[in-house]
């Protein structure tokens, strides 16, 4: 047999399944072989990864680009997604326009500058983004949308969007019952937190003076906050059977929720959280680098994450990256209340789930492998991507699990002027990323220009 590439002696890491050795054969991009022996294998490249793991590419369904900085910009700085193993991202946007005039402009800018594969999750704010729900997810290939509960009631007055909805249970509930017209395959990703209890407590904070750090902003939105808001989307859904994929989850007592119903996750539903609040605390020397929406909060809740993720009850993970800079952070004031929400994180994602997940915690390396690339293939309608199987696109973050390095913004090669892991030790680093085959990373090291990514589409 005649391939492209030949990647050999490998220990391969199959999602759920085990690790074992294997050698994969590569052929325009896919992978149409795993093989136990390769005497028949012609190869025009041949990579020799003895001694390292094969992990599917990690999918980062969860980012925020072109928030504070140019989209394009953002795009060029995937690199950094690529050098720690992520070779395909969700970027979440939300516009107060017609999808059907925006999207083709964004997928452009896309195909113009990313340097790993990308699709949209597009932000439903309003009746016209509803009316043409059909036609953009037909016309684009999007099948991914998402629900903002932290903006309910204020698209209108605070965000002047005209024809704003209410983001209201109503209209949970209606959405859902549109996306099931349409297709099954349709998510609805939920940010789920009390805005109620959240702007009350906000409110008193700032009259009392509130000003010590992340502890401050712990208690703008505490974990019944979260907890409330997930139980209330999580019985909707259960009652429309809709398909819903709960994003950074922070709160020990949203585990208990999901601990203590598990009907209510049938089917339908997928819960993701994110390395900082699995790895950060309120107490946490970072401060307010890290302030973001939802909050971090105390050890006990990151360890309650951890346990979500070994019973089975977390089924993701994502960055929530938000790229930009010190001074665009702390541009209004380095107070609890004026410090910009979000942070870059991406480029750590898969060192610090082997790092604090696999050598620390004891999860199997098959486990995170799940959680960081084929349950978020699943959920975000990617069946090319996130597996290591025959026909899939050949992704993979190769990776020297004694790799250790100290987190900073140059080992990632990132634009960032921060990442709130500065100064982690992360063991677990990809020594080749690959890209439907392509090496897009050597030792650490970008090999590509931007602009190689492609969008990817979905069906339904």
């Amino acid at each position: 047999m005649k391939v492209d590439l030949l990647i050999k002696n490998g220990s391969v890491v199959f999602p759920k399944v085990g690790v074992r050795k294997v050698h994969i054969g590569v052929q325009n991009g896919k992978i149409v072989g795993l093989f136990d022996a390769i005497d028949q294998i012609h190869a025009s490249e041949v990579i020799d990864v003895s001694g390292l793991h094969v992990f599917p590419g990690v999918i980062d369904a969860h980012q925020h680009l072109g928030i504070y900085n140019s989209i394009e910009e953002d795009f060029i700085d995937t690199k950094q997604h690529a050098v720690g193993g992520i070779t395909t991202v969700v970027n979440y946007d939300r516009q107060p326009v017609s999808y059907l005039e925006f999207f083709p402009k964004a997928q452009e800018i896309g195909e113009k500058y990313s340097y790993v594969d990308f699709t949209y999750s597009l932000g439903i704010l309003t009746e016209q983004h509803i009316d043409e729900l059909e036609e953009t997810v037909k016309r684009f290939g999007l099948t991914s949308f998402k629900f903002f509960r932290n903006y309910e009631r204020q698209l209108n007055e605070k965000f002047k969007i005209a024809n704003g909805i209410n983001l209201s249970s109503y209209d949970l509930m209606r959405l859902l019952e549109k996306f099931n017209s349409i297709s099954p395959k349709l998510l609805l990703a939920m940010h789920c937190e009390n805005m109620d209890i959240n702007r009350g407590l906000t409110q008193k904070l700032k009259a009392e003076g509130a000003n010590d750090g992340l502890k401050s902003w712990s208690l703008t939105s505490p974990g019944f906050a979260e907890a409330e808001s997930l139980l209330s989307t999580l019985y909707i859904n259960h009652i429309v059977g809709g398909n819903v994929f709960i994003v950074h989850l922070t709160s020990g007592a949203s585990v208990d929720v999901l601990e203590k119903m598990p009907w209510l996750l049938e089917k339908g539903v997928k819960v993701e959280t994110c390395p900082h609040y699995l790895a950060l605390t309120e107490e946490s020397p970072v401060g307010l680098k890290a302030k973001v929406g939802p909050p971090i909060h105390g050890k006990i809740d990151s360890d309650r994450l951890w346990d979500g993720i070994k019973k089975g009850l977390i089924n993701a993970i994502g960055t929530d990256h938000v790229p930009n800079s010190l001074s665009t952070k702390f541009g209004k004031g380095e107070g609890v209340f004026d410090a910009q929400f979000g942070f870059p994180s991406a480029g750590a994602l898969l060192p610090m789930m082997i790092t604090e997940g696999y050598i620390k915690r004891g999860i199997p390396l098959e486990r995170i492998a799940d959680i960081t690339s084929y349950q978020v293939a699943e959920s975000f309608n990617l069946p090319q991507k996130g597996r290591i199987e025959v026909g899939a696109d050949a992704d993979f973050a190769i990776v020297d699990l004694n790799n250790k390095k100290t987190i900073s913004p140059s080992v990632l090669h990132a634009n960032s002027d921060y990442t709130v892991f500065d100064g982690f030790e992360a063991n677990g680093w990809p020594v080749y990323t690959l890209s439907r085959g392509e090496v897009i990373v050597k030792d650490g090291v970008p090999t590509k220009e931007s602009g190689r990514g492609k969008f990817v589409t979905r069906t339904i």
